[in-house]
């Protein structure tokens, strides 16, 4: 925007300029009561004026500079959205119109002093008649009226382009005050940030000051050269005693320097520097488009994942290896695909500060062209590149490495390089199928093939750019369609190939310290009976032998249409009703919509896909009289439940995908729009008859603006082959909670099932093992609507590094766990802040948080909690290092704390030593603690 750095454009008037004093200069002010700040530190600081605006990201800083058309654009309620924690100024350009501004129409003519040629835009007189209120009227207030209730005024200074004398530059900076002045007066709460206007300041204004910038003390941008260059020391000792001055006043200083893009170190470095004045850091690129380096640094999580192309209504994304393969690996690091087919259009702006790294993954070597334009602009702002799927060779060689003609030649022999790790096969590469490659120099080898001859084929390595594996050496293909192997270890390989470092990271599957479970059912079946002596229904046994049983959260979903009196089975809808609104007058049963008409195949039933093969069953049940009626099977199935099941006060919380589990955007968002949750589609049956991470789909998809989440595990029809005899398979869903917690803990603990699963034997025996494996482990309870959100919160969630090592983390409720690695320094509770403790699993930490933005520090050991089975719903710190807390459940409570020596536990729960840890167990599903040190 129309940032200025008048020392660089004319570095001999700032001696004279550095001359006038600040208006009535007092030796002390206090800070602003109402200004928002970092948790005890200087407030980190963040601009952003380019389009769509990062607002998960940005809500890790204090103070947010945006440009207010694209954040309106990207939120009409941004300012609100960003609170409470993140106080968001608009950029406000004071000393210039813009024309393409929506009020420089209406602007007289008379009031332009010349045009400034740089930027384009129109110098105005400040001491113009008229032109204070028509800056109040026309520009502040319609901002203000959307919510803003901060502003970075900028082109403070663009007079002296035309005011050349001390007279008239005196006249100019007096009426830009005046101006400053009715502004506060008007709105006596408006928070201002400046740009440079040092000699504005006075004691009405002072109160509303938060902070004043200035740009260019260490690194500049020469726009009229395109370089970036050091600053002379005589201008850094101007700006530097300029801010000495406002510190009497009690104001921070902000510096905003300029670094090229790819150039984080430098970046850091500067930061570091102006940091070491005191001075609030912030380093970017020129036009400020980038999260660049301030306070803190946002880490970023999001990796563009391009695919083959999609229909427009997303409805094939989920059967693109992309999606199947990709974006697990990808999620168990923390981060967050981005799906975008490589025929849609490119993301605007700058690709680095914003993306953890481009991944292509390809079905179709054929549409490699089309990715190519933004995989070149991702390599040339140092963003990181992962090429996997059908690999174009020839790019490979653009980027570095050595293409030759010819083929290897039998034998054929592939090896794994010694320091990688194991993955779950080794390919088999056949001749005809091979190229001769060779990765350059500096790259890292992890697999390759050769031949007798030294002929050689790099499959798979990580390289400066990143990293590639070429088909059949990232997943090969079982012979006789028995599925697929990865022949790298993927997690590890997609963290080095995209850079990754000790970032903690949101984590899903954990709450507390103990893995998270929850239990969901579908209707489907309610009414079938059982082959038991008596022959009940399903429902009658499930809510007789296991609702009431297994005292543990459950969600329970049924299918209109198999109830009421107007379905399939009207003679049967008293009884179905009956034990439908005893299962869910149990308090530990969720009421969920299994859909009015149960559709089996959503694209088809809403019109947003054609059959392709034939659909034996149709696309929806057949209820006497009904069409398909998207409002009907979400909203009306709602309220149906609600009205004639759920006991008074019970809402119906979620809605748990029929048939095919592929509801189109449309369809998601009606859903979100009716208060409803939504569940399934996903699940994955890892087992020892198929162990490999290819039988797991990933948290979900992203369809357009909406996302549907996944359910965590299969339900029986994946473990019995489509509900085939002998009904033993579901027995298995133990092998896949076991073998997705070690040596990576990657899915939550979800029995999921259908009620016609108990009307055999076999199933019904298969379901209580599963509950009793579950209640034999330590494991936290939840409900399907709580990992529903916690979804949704972990793609929202942001981290952010500081300068001095320790890290700021964000995330909405109610997502409150985090992990990093197990090597990195563990945080201590004493010095953090909404640090609650930590619990080591595998390789990794899981760090447990108390509110939506911590502090994450190490230093001193103190009390923490290590696990529990309830959440901490209210967490306080101590004057004296200890702290208080409590904590509530779905069960009786189960908590352990380590106590470092000298340290001492008061509860009202019943209390146990077992060495460093004390362990409570209370009878409610609520907890206190106080934990002192001694």
């Amino acid at each position: 925007m129309h940032r200025r750095d008048f020392l660089r454009q004319w570095p001999a008037w700032a001696a004279g300029w550095s001359a006038w004093p600040l208006i009535q200069a007092q030796t002390t002010s206090p800070t602003p009561s109402s200004m928002i700040v970092g948790d005890g530190d200087d407030p980190a600081v963040a601009f952003f004026y380019g389009p769509q605006p990062p607002l998960d990201a940005l809500r890790l800083y204090d103070w947010v500079v945006l440009e207010p058309e694209h954040a309106l654009a990207a939120r009409a309620d941004v300012a609100s959205w960003l609170a409470p924690h993140s106080l968001a100024f608009a950029y406000v350009s004071v000393g210039e119109v813009h024309p393409q501004r929506p009020y420089a129409a209406a602007l007289p003519s008379a009031w332009v002093r010349q045009r400034n040629e740089a930027w384009g835009s129109w110098v105005i007189d400040q001491s113009a008649p008229g032109w204070p209120a028509f800056f109040l009227d026309r520009v502040i207030a319609p901002l203000w009226n959307a919510g803003f209730r901060a502003f970075f005024l900028d082109t403070l200074d663009a007079y002296l382009l035309f005011a050349t004398d001390e007279a008239s530059r005196g006249a100019q900076a007096q009426a830009l005050r005046e101006t400053l002045r009715a502004m506060v007066r008007r709105w006596p709460q408006v928070r201002l940030m400046l740009n440079r206007g040092f000699e504005l300041i006075d004691d009405e204004l002072t109160p509303h000051v938060v902070a004043v910038a200035a740009e260019s003390l260490y690194r500049r941008y020469d726009a009229a050269s395109n370089t970036y260059v050091e600053v002379p020391e005589a201008d850094r000792r101007w700006l530097l005693q300029r801010w000495a001055e406002l510190k009497r006043r009690g104001l921070p200083g902000i510096a905003i320097d300029y670094v090229p893009l790819g150039q984080r170190g430098l970046a850091r470095q500067t930061a570091q520097r102006i940091a070491a004045h005191g001075l609030i850091p912030w380093v970017a690129d020129p036009a400020l488009e980038t999260l660049g380096v301030g306070a803190i640094e946002a880490v970023p999580r999001e990796v563009l994942l391009l695919h083959d192309p999609v229909d427009p209504h997303h409805l094939e994304l989920r059967q693109r290896s992309a999606h199947l393969y990709g974006a697990l690996p990808l999620e168990a690091l923390g981060l967050v695909p981005r799906y975008l087919a490589v025929d849609a259009p490119a993301p605007v702006g700058h690709l680095a500060g914003r993306y953890a790294g481009v991944v292509l993954y390809l079905d179709n070597v054929a549409h490699a062209d089309a990715a190519v334009p933004l995989l070149d602009r991702a390599r040339s702002e140092g963003v990181p590149v992962v090429l996997l799927g059908q690999v174009p060779a020839a790019l490979l060689s653009r980027w570095g490495a050595t293409l030759t003609s010819g083929r290897l030649q039998a034998p054929v022999q592939v090896r794994r390089a010694p320091d990688v790790p194991a993955a779950e096969a080794l390919p088999r590469v056949l001749p005809e199928a091979s190229v001769l490659l060779r990765a350059n120099a500096q790259a890292q080898v992890w697999l390759w093939a050769e031949d007798d001859q030294g002929r050689r084929m790099d499959g798979a390595a990580i390289t400066p750019w990143g990293g590639y594996a070429l088909p059949g050496f990232a997943l090969y293909n079982l012979p006789g369609g028995l599925g697929h192997r990865w022949c790298v270890e993927p997690i590890e390989f997609l963290r080095r190939a995209l850079r990754r470092g000790p970032d903690p990271m949101p984590d899903v599957t954990t709450c507390v310290g103990r893995r998270a479970f929850f239990v969901h059912f579908d209707g489907d079946g309610w009414l079938n009976r059982c082959n038991l002596p008596g022959t009940p229904t399903a429902g009658e046994y499930l809510v007789r032998e296991y609702l009431m049983r297994y005292r543990v959260p459950i969600t329970a979903s049924f299918i209109v249409g198999e109830l009421s009196e107007q379905g399939v089975f009207p003679e049967q809808a008293a009884l179905a009703q009956e034990w439908a609104r005893q299962a869910l007058a149990l308090p530990h049963v969720q009421a969920a919509s299994h859909t009015w008409s149960h559709p089996f195949h959503w694209g088809e039933a809403s019109g947003k896909a054609d059959a392709s093969y034939e659909l034996r069953y149709g696309v929806h049940l057949k209820l006497p009289g009904y069409v398909f009626d998207m409002r009907t099977e979400i909203v009306g199935a709602k309220e149906w439940i609600a009205d004639r099941l759920c006991p008074p006060g019970k809402p119906v919380e979620m809605l748990l995908w029929s048939g095919d589990c592929n509801p189109p955007p449309s369809a998601l968002a009606l859903a979100r729009q009716a208060g409803l949750g939504t569940l399934n589609g996903g699940g994955g049956a890892m087992s020892r008859l198929r162990p490999s991470l290819t039988a797991l789909w990933p948290m979900g998809l992203p369809k357009k603006a909406e996302y549907q989440v996944y359910a965590p595990a299969s339900n029986e029809m994946d473990y019995t082959n489509n509900w085939q005899p002998p009904y033993t398979g579901y027995e298995h869903v133990v092998d896949t909670f076991t073998m997705t917690d070690g040596p990576y803990r990657l899915k939550p603990v979800n029995i999921y099932f259908h009620p016609y699963l108990v009307t055999q034997p076999a199933g019904a025996k298969a379901l209580h093992a599963a509950f009793a494996w579950a209640l034999d482990q330590a494991l936290h309870p939840i409900t399907a609507r709580q990992y529903h959100d916690t979804v949704h919160a972990w793609r929202a969630a942001a981290v952010g590094r500081r300068l001095d090592g320790s890290w700021r983390l964000s995330s909405p409720a109610p997502l409150r766990q985090w992990r990093q690695p197990r090597a990195a320094q563990p945080p201590s509770v004493s010095r953090s802040r909404q640090v609650a403790g930590w619990q080591d699993h595998g390789p990794l930490r899981y760090v447990h948080l108390t509110a939506d933005r911590a502090e994450l520090r190490s230093g001193a050991a103190a009390a923490r909690i290590v696990d529990a089975n309830a959440a901490i719903v209210e967490f306080r710190q101590r004057p004296d290092g200890g702290w208080q807390a409590r904590l509530q459940g779905h069960v009786p409570v189960e908590l352990r704390v380590e106590l470092p020596a000298g340290w001492r536990v008061l509860t009202s729960a019943r209390l146990r030593r077992e060495g460093p840890l004390a362990v409570m167990q209370s009878a409610s599903s609520w907890l206190e603690v106080q934990c002192l040190p001694g």
